[in-house]
C-alpha cells in the first residue's frame, strides 16, 4: 500500500505535472499536423513561387478565358504518358479556368489522317505539338515554340523562357476571331527586315501577318493594320511623308525604330512633328553607372508606367538595353487632342552627343543634357467616341533594339511585341509574354550599395553582438 501511495504522490509533483502537460501538448500538435497533412493532400493546393509566375496564368489570359463562350478543343499530339509535364501543368490551368476548353490526346503515329487535316502546308506536324481549334479556325503550336531559346558562343542553344501561356493564349484569340492583322514593313531606305533577325515566325505566332511596301511606288495598302520603319539609313522622301500623314489622319498605326545611322531626319521628323514629337540626331552617352549596361553607349533606361512597358518592368528579369540610342523630344506646339507618353528615359547624368567627331568623354557645350527621352507613345485623339479613328505611334530611338533582342535580351523583343499589340489596341496580348528563366544580378546604385553594405557588415553583426552580450550579463548574475 505504501508503494502505491508513493506512486500516487509522485504524480502530484510539479515535475510530473509539467511533463504531462508537455506530453499532452506535443500529442495534440502531432495529431493536428496529421489532420492538416490529410487535408492538404485532399485539397492539393499549389503556390507558384517562381519570380516570373511560370506556373500561373496572367491576368490578361484569365480575362480572355472569361470571354470564351463557344467550345474550344485542345489536341495534344503525344502518346499517353509521354507529354511534357511543364506543358501539361499550364494546360491544366486553362482547363480548370474554363469549362468550354477540353483536351484530347492523339497519338500521331496511329492517327496520321487526323494530323494531315491540320497540316495544310504539308510541312509536317511533329510529335509533342498542341493544336488549338475554335469556331473561327485553329493554330498548331510546335513543341519548340513553347520555349524561348538563345544561342551561346559555342553555337548551341539553351532555354531562357517558358512561352506556353503566350502561345496558347495567342492561339485562343485567333481561334475565336479568325482575324490576322497585317503589319507592313517600309522598304526603300536600307531598312532591316524582321526576317533578317529571325523574328518573322515570332510575329506570325502572335497572329500578325507580315508584308512589305515601298511608298515610292504605291500608296499605303488598304489592309495595313500598322506600318513598321525598322532601322533605316536614309530619310524618307516628302511624297512618302505625305502618304504616311494621310494614313495616320485616317487612324493609322506607325512604329519607328531609328538611330543615328539615318543621318538625315527632315521628312521623318515632319511626320512626327505633326503629332508633337521629333528625333534629335546624335548618340546617347550615359555617365551614371546605374544606367550603363556595358559601356557609356549602351543604355539601360528607366521604364515608364505604360501598357507597353509595365509588364516588362514587373515581370522581366532581363533588362531593355539600347546601343547607341538617339533621343526624342516633345515640341512646344502640338494638337490639343494628342497625348504623348514617354516610354523610356535616361538618367539626368546622360547627354546626347550631337557632334559625332567629338572625342571628349564628358559633356561639351554642343551636347544636349539629360534626362533624355528615348522612347515615346503617341495617341491622337487621346479620347475616342464611337468608331472615331485613333492614330497611334510608337517611336523608339534605338535601331539596334531588335538586334540585341536576338542576342539574349528578351525584354527588347517583348518591348517590340508589346508596342505592336498596343498599336492594334489588343491589350489582352500585351502582358502575356514568355516567362523568363534568366536571373539577373541585383541592380543597385552607389547609395544602395553603401546602405546595404553598412547593414550587413556593421549594423546586423553589431545587433547580434549586443544581444548576446546582454544575454550573457543577465545569465551571469542569476
Amino acid at each position: 500500500m505504501k508503494a502505491i501511495d508513493s506512486i500516487r504522490e509522485s504524480f502530484k509533483t510539479r515535475q510530473v505535472k509539467y511533463g504531462g502537460y508537455a506530453a499532452l501538448i506535443t500529442l495534440a500538435v502531432i495529431i493536428g499536423l496529421i489532420f492538416l497533412n490529410l487535408m492538404v493532400e485532399q485539397l492539393s493546393p499549389q503556390i507558384d513561387l517562381t519570380y516570373s509566375g511560370v506556373f500561373s496564368l496572367s491576368e490578361q489570359t484569365v480575362q480572355v478565358l472569361e470571354t470564351i463562350k463557344a467550345p474550344v478543343k485542345f489536341y495534344g499530339l503525344w502518346r499517353p504518358g509521354e507529354e511534357d509535364s511543364s506543358v501539361m501543368d499550364v494546360i491544366n490551368l486553362y482547363l480548370s479556368r474554363s469549362r468550354n476548353i477540353t483536351l484530347e490526346t492523339v497519338d500521331p503515329d496511329r492517327n496520321p489522317g487526323f494530323v494531315m487535316r491540320y497540316d495544310r502546308e504539308r510541312k509536317g506536324i511533329g510529335r509533342g505539338s498542341l493544336i488549338v481549334e475554335g469556331e473561327k479556325g485553329f493554330r498548331v503550336i510546335p513543341p519548340a515554340d513553347m520555349y524561348d531559346f538563345t544561342q551561346n558562343q559555342q553555337g548551341g542553344s539553351y532555354v531562357t523562357g517558358v512561352a506556353v501561356e503566350r502561345r496558347i493564349t495567342s492561339a485562343l484569340l485567333f481561334a475565336g476571331t479568325g482575324e490576322t492583322p497585317v503589319v507592313y514593313e517600309l522598304t526603300g531606305h536600307s531598312e532591316i527586315p524582321l526576317v533578317a533577325y529571325g523574328l518573322q515566325d515570332t510575329v506570325e505566332r502572335e497572329n500578325y501577318s507580315l508584308g512589305s511596301v515601298n511608298l515610292l511606288l504605291t500608296d499605303v495598302p488598304r489592309d495595313a493594320s500598322a506600318i513598321l520603319i525598322n532601322s533605316p539609313t536614309r530619310d524618307i522622301t516628302r511624297d512618302e511623308a505625305d502618304k504616311l500623314l494621310d494614313y495616320l489622319d485616317k487612324g493609322g498605326r506607325l512604329i519607328i525604330l531609328a538611330d543615328y545611322s539615318i543621318q538625315e531626319l527632315a521628312n521623318l521628323n515632319m511626320v512626327l512633328a505633326s503629332y508633337g514629337l521629333e528625333y534629335n540626331y546624335g548618340i546617347v552617352i550615359e555617365t551614371d553607372p546605374y544606367y550603363v549596361a556595358m559601356d557609356p553607349r549602351t543604355e539601360w533606361p528607366d521604364l515608364a508606367d505604360h501598357d507597353i512597358t509595365r509588364p516588362i518592368a514587373d515581370k522581366s528579369r532581363t533588362p531593355v538595353v539600347l546601343l547607341e540610342a538617339m533621343s526624342l523630344s516633345q515640341l512646344d506646339t502640338k494638337r490639343r487632342t494628342v497625348e504623348i507618353t514617354p516610354l523610356m528615359t535616361t538618367s539626368p547624368s546622360a547627354f546626347l552627343r550631337t557632334d559625332l567627331f567629338e572625342s571628349s568623354p564628358t559633356r561639351v557645350p554642343s551636347d544636349i543634357p539629360g534626362p533624355l527621352m528615348i522612347g515615346a507613345a503617341v495617341l491622337d485623339p487621346s479620347w475616342v467616341q464611337g468608331n472615331e479613328p485613333q492614330a497611334r505611334i510608337v517611336a523608339i530611338g534605338g535601331g539596334t533594339l531588335l538586334l540585341l533582342a536576338v542576342q539574349g535580351f528578351d525584354a527588347n523583343r517583348d518591348l517590340f511585341m508589346n508596342s505592336l499589340t498596343w498599336l492594334m489596341d489588343r491589350p489582352e496580348n500585351i502582358t502575356v509574354r514568355s516567362k523568363s528563366l534568366y536571373l539577373l544580378p541585383m541592380r543597385m546604385n552607389l547609395a544602395q550599395v553603401i546602405i546595404f553594405g553598412a547593414l550587413f557588415i556593421f549594423v546586423f553583426p553589431m545587433a547580434f553582438f549586443v544581444a548576446g552580450f546582454v544575454t550573457w550579463l543577465k545569465r551571469r548574475h542569476l
